[in-house]
């Protein structure tokens, strides 16, 4: 999970749908159900760099993708909102599918997993649109995701268990982590990472590429490199 500096300004074909309901006569009611999702997809895809907000797994805006399509998760929950509530665009995250199709729960990550919770358990805090929050994330070196807060740290595993090795997440951030120690070896021994040489491979580990994409897990190198660059 890292930090997702949002659109301010809503998809034009959601801007659209609200703004023909309210001009209609008489007035139609807005809601998630009839609202057109194509724009909120494809705005959400690209402030995440095509990552789910959660995991930071790749995600799809091709519905025949069904492993990896996003979907729509609403940081309140949707349960909790009113119709038109549930419409708001800064409460909007995209996500990956989570395995929820799995049988077994261990397996459910993200808002497949929070789904499963009692309706009353599901709200939870932790938000990636919170920079002071995202801040407070960091990653082990095999590949356990924590947060130096603890209602946060506990909401990791509890809301969206996000360290499930079912789902091979702590193990997938591992392998990230341990691809940029590989790199930055082959290239200086490691007494000799100096800051300039760290910002170089920030350049390469953690800026999107031509397309707006992200790598998968990006969080992990973002901390581990700025980790290095404060010593």
């Amino acid at each position: 999970m890292r930090y997702i500096k949002k659109s301010e300004t809503e998809p034009r074909d959601l801007r659209e749908y609200k703004k023909n309901c309210r001009k209609a006569s008489p007035p139609l009611k807005i809601t998630y159900k009839d609202m057109p999702k194509d724009g909120t997809r494809q705005q959400l895809a690209r402030d995440q760099g095509y990552l789910c907000a959660y995991c930071m797994r790749r995600v799809s805006l091709d519905p025949a993708d069904q492993l990896n399509y996003l979907n729509i998760e609403h940081l309140d929950p949707q349960n909790q909102l009113t119709d038109e509530a549930a419409t708001d665009f800064s409460n909007l995250l995209g996500v990956c599918p989570g395995n929820r199709s799995s049988t077994e729960n261990a397996k459910k990550t993200c808002d497949a997993y929070r789904g499963i919770l009692e309706e009353d358990q599901q709200t939870m805090r932790l938000n990636p649109l919170d920079e002071a929050q995202m801040d407070t994330i960091f990653y082990q070196r095999n590949g356990e995701i924590g947060s130096t807060d603890t209602e946060l740290n506990k909401e990791l595993s509890d809301k969206l268990n996000l360290n499930s090795e079912a789902a091979y997440l702590p193990q997938n951030r591992e392998t990230a982590y341990s691809q940029l120690v590989r790199f930055l070896k082959a290239k200086k021994p490691i007494g000799e990472w100096s800051k300039p040489f760290l910002q170089q491979a920030w350049q390469l580990f953690c800026t999107p590429d031509k397309t707006g994409l992200y790598r998968e897990y990006v969080g992990v190198y973002e901390y581990w490199l700025k980790h290095w660059m404060k010593k």
